[in-house]
C-alpha cells in the first residue's frame, strides 16, 4: 500500500512574502496542479493537511473533494476545529480541516478531538484492511 501525506497549505502554493498571506489569496488554480503531483505518486490512500472545505478564497470548492474527484479517489473530510470551538464562528477559519483520499471504500471513520491545543483533530479511517490515523499537529 502506497500512502502519502501532503500539507496543501490550503492550496496557496510557495511561500509568501507577508504572514498570513495564505489565508487572503485565491486559491483554486493551484488545485489541478496538487492533483496532477499526487496522481503522479499513485497513492492508495493520501492524507492532506491544511485543506478548504470551501471558503471565499476557493471560491466555495472543497479542495478534497475536488482533488479525490480528479483521482477517482472517495473522500473524507473534517474541520479542525470542533463544534465548540470559537474558530466555527469566523469566516475562512471554519472552512480549514484534513481530509483522507483513499482509491479503496471507505468502510467507516471516526473524528477526534484531543482535549487542548488548537491544532485536535485525529481522523480515524477504517478500510478494509487497515485503520489509519490523520493529525497536524502544531
Amino acid at each position: 500500500m502506497r500512502f502519502v501525506v501532503y500539507n496543501i497549505r490550503y492550496g496557496t502554493g510557495g511561500r509568501k512574502r507577508l504572514p498570513w498571506a495564505g489565508y487572503l489569496g485565491r486559491t483554486i488554480g493551484n488545485l489541478t496542479e496538487i492533483a496532477s503531483f499526487i496522481r503522479h505518486l499513485d497513492p492508495d490512500v493520501v492524507g492532506l493537511i491544511e485543506v478548504d472545505a470551501g471558503s471565499y478564497r476557493t471560491r466555495s470548492t472543497n479542495q478534497a473533494q475536488f482533488i479525490a474527484s480528479e483521482l477517482g479517489h472517495y473522500n473524507l473530510y473534517r474541520s479542525k476545529y470542533d463544534q465548540f470551538s470559537f474558530a466555527h464562528l469566523l469566516p475562512v477559519i471554519n472552512k480549514q480541516g484534513n481530509a483522507f483520499l483513499t482509491r479503496d471504500t471507505i468502510h467507516g471513520a471516526q473524528f477526534h478531538y484531543f482535549d487542548r491545543g488548537i491544532k485536535r483533530l485525529v481522523i480515524e479511517l477504517d478500510l478494509e484492511d487497515v485503520t489509519m490515523f490523520l493529525v497536524h499537529l502544531a
